[in-house]
């Protein structure tokens, strides 16, 4: 289990650099990591020092929302680490961006079926370890990183060999 801790840095240049007005919506905006939300976690993993590096780090970056969603993302993986998993992302809350025909989840298999492979998740070795990110639709199936249609996928001959669809396709035009 990795686990990360920092001592509180009291040297007086470590004010955040916010001004007046922004500093109370970044503080509000870093003070998520004490809802509800992240509750599960608080006894385990105290939010406090990761708030203050929000502050410190979105202070930095005139409130860059990426950067909230980078120090949210650190609390939820040291939670994970802890054995506490949060689903935080949503369409409004530092949403992850995934391609056509998949969708975000919070726990995806590190092994996805494939067209090389569509039985992979199914066979991998079960492990209590996972990772949000994007997962194909059903009926999808990755096929050289983008999520296809499990009818666009090829086949296997008698030695186990891979074919996709589009090399099939210009065997069958080879033989004509």
């Amino acid at each position: 289990v990795l686990s990360c801790s920092c001592l509180s840095d009291l040297r007086e240049d470590d004010a955040p650099p916010c001004t007046a007005e922004n500093k109370p919506v970044i503080e509000s905006q870093c003070n998520v990591l004490k809802s509800d939300k992240f509750k599960a976690c608080h006894n385990l993993v105290k939010p406090e020092d990761f708030i203050q590096i929000c502050i410190y780090d979105m202070c930095q970056y005139d409130g860059m929302k990426s950067t909230l969603c980078d120090i949210v993302q650190v609390y939820v993986d040291t939670c994970r680490n802890h054995g506490i998993t949060i689903k935080w992302r949503n369409s409004t809350f530092c949403p992850l961006p995934c391609p056509t025909h998949s969708h975000y989840t919070d726990c995806v298999s590190t092994c996805p079926s494939t067209c090389n492979d569509i039985f992979a998740s199914s066979l991998c070795e079960k492990t209590e370890e996972c990772t949000e990110g994007c997962e194909c639709d059903d009926n999808y199936v990755l096929s050289n990183g983008k999520c296809v249609p499990l009818s666009n996928c090829g086949c296997r001959d008698d030695d186990n060999n891979y074919y996709s669809v589009s090399s099939l396709w210009s065997k069958s035009l080879a033989e004509k």
